[in-house]
């Protein structure tokens, strides 16, 4: 059987769950643009760590960029992965957020905005994107993401709390507030109709990062192309989208058999999340 959870249904074979979703997919696609999202309590696979990106070894990846130690640089979300809703956030997702919005969004705790909770006001953050490896972000997928960054001074940061536990090094999780624009179906089926969605898949599958993370064949997906950052991103004890941004040890120092404990059980870990949601 087959699970579809945008339509609450399983299907017995991929040819009937093409055509349900092919009756349906204006629907899900107007639904899913009307939601307002938040990667913390967005069921998803898709969380990041973080620890502040570090400015030195961004400097060696993304060139066209200066980056300085005298700010954080925080990574609040992640392309190439795709989530246990089959949305899958492509390159580009935040153009239109960086040219538009830039001095509009504010850095705060746990998507509360208010004068108590916020970390960073709106005037003193930059966002910014770049194109990194997964490792730079502490994750063990092949190839490379991109990520949106929030950028602030050091001295910015208003919120006590926030500033010791970025200073201590500890790791929190980043949490964007968003709402999709554009967002097309990715369906691999053969039927003369659905021309458009099977260039779709063919275009955008191979860049998936965690196609392991799925037991089960990946017949469709939602590709994102578009979305919006809404007023804030934040800093959450828990997320969803484990990939948004800490930077950790040069795994080649570790022996052979310790990296391949810990990918296994990291493998492990998203599998059961993609099954128990």
């Amino acid at each position: 059987m087959i699970i579809c959870k945008e339509l609450e249904k399983s299907f017995k074979t991929k040819e009937e769950l093409f055509d349900a979703l092919r009756v349906s997919k204006k629907e899900i696609i107007g639904i899913k643009k009307a939601q307002i999202l938040k990667s913390f309590e967005k069921d998803s696979n898709i969380t990041i760590k973080v620890k502040p990106l570090d400015a030195t070894k961004l400097s060696t990846v993304v060139k066209d960029i200066d980056f300085d130690d005298n700010y954080y640089y925080i990574a609040v979300n992640s392309t190439r992965i795709l989530d246990s809703h089959r949305d899958l956030h492509l390159d580009k997702l935040w153009n239109k957020s960086v040219k538009d919005l830039q001095g509009k969004n504010y850095l705060v705790d746990t998507h509360i905005l208010s004068m108590n909770t916020t970390i960073v006001r709106k005037e003193n953050i930059e966002m910014l994107t770049a194109i990194v490896p997964f490792s730079m972000i502490g994750k063990n997928y092949k190839g490379e993401t991109e990520i949106l960054i929030y950028k602030f001074h050091k001295d910015k940061i208003i919120n006590a709390v926030a500033k010791e536990w970025l200073q201590s090094g500890d790791a929190i999780e980043a949490s964007v507030k968003m709402r999709y624009t554009d967002i097309v179906l990715a369906m691999n089926s053969q039927a003369k109709e659905d021309k458009e969605e099977l260039k779709n898949y063919n275009n955008y599958i191979d860049i998936i990062a965690n196609k392991e993370d799925f037991e089960d064949d990946i017949y469709y997906f939602w590709a994102v192309k578009q979305a919006q950052n809404l007023q804030e991103s934040s800093l959450v004890l828990f997320g969803s989208n484990h990939v948004t941004g800490t930077i950790q040890e040069n795994k080649n120092e570790q022996s052979d058999d310790t990296q391949k404990t810990e990918a296994e059980k990291s493998l492990q870990e998203r599998k059961e999340y993609l099954l128990n949601n």
